[in-house]
């Protein structure tokens, strides 16, 4: 700035010595945020670390609960449904086929015996009965069957006359063959019954 008792007048040289905020060794006041900046700039830093560990903090924990409640869950459905896979259900005993043909054999030496087993499973259902008469006496009665079909069938019969569980055997030509010892009023069991030589 050009002084009063300056005897020229101002040029351009002035102008610019007004536009300065310092004349020689005297520099304006810094403001105040630059002469903290260092510490503005860490304290700011750390604000946001905060806020960042803040909010990984709450995300790992709401991950936690979400996989604990999961496996709980989980838990949970299983052992609601493992009864169910747990529980069997007993399937009913098949029906025998009564039109299966059978064969009784008299094996107990007893006079008529096969023919009095028939009228007894004719009087049971049983549609088609045939009679015939073993070579030798036998001590127990048994039922036997030829093919895998008429399994369950067989064994209703050996549970009918008592010869307790029917036996797959090639043995005789008839589809179920029932060998009986014994007459149907001793129990069914033919195990009892008195002795003869006659046939059927």
């Amino acid at each position: 700035m050009a002084d009063s008792q300056y005897p020229y007048p101002p040029d351009r040289f002035d102008d610019e010595a007004d536009t300065v905020s310092f004349h020689g060794a005297h520099r304006a006041e810094e403001p105040f945020w630059r002469q903290n900046l260092l510490y503005i700039v860490i304290i700011g830093a750390a604000l946001v670390m905060l806020i960042v560990l803040l909010f990984l903090i709450g995300g790992m924990g709401g991950g936690d609960d979400d996989r604990a409640e999961d496996p709980t869950s989980a838990a949970a459905s299983e052992t609601s449904e493992s009864p169910a896979e747990e529980t069997t259900e007993e399937e009913p005993a098949a029906e025998p086929d009564l039109s299966t043909p059978v064969l009784v054999v008299n094996a107990g030496g007893i006079n008529g015996l096969a023919g009095t087993w028939q009228e007894t499973l004719e009087g049971d259902g049983w549609t088609e009965v045939g009679v015939s008469t073993a070579d030798n006496v036998q001590q127990e009665p048994v039922v036997f069957y030829r093919d895998e079909a008429d399994a369950d069938t067989a064994n209703a019969l050996a549970e009918q006359v008592g010869a307790g569980e029917a036996r797959q055997s090639d043995e005789y030509d008839a589809r179920i063959t029932f060998v009986a010892v014994g007459e149907p009023d001793a129990g069914d069991d033919g195990t009892e019954g008195d002795g003869g030589d006659g046939e059927g």
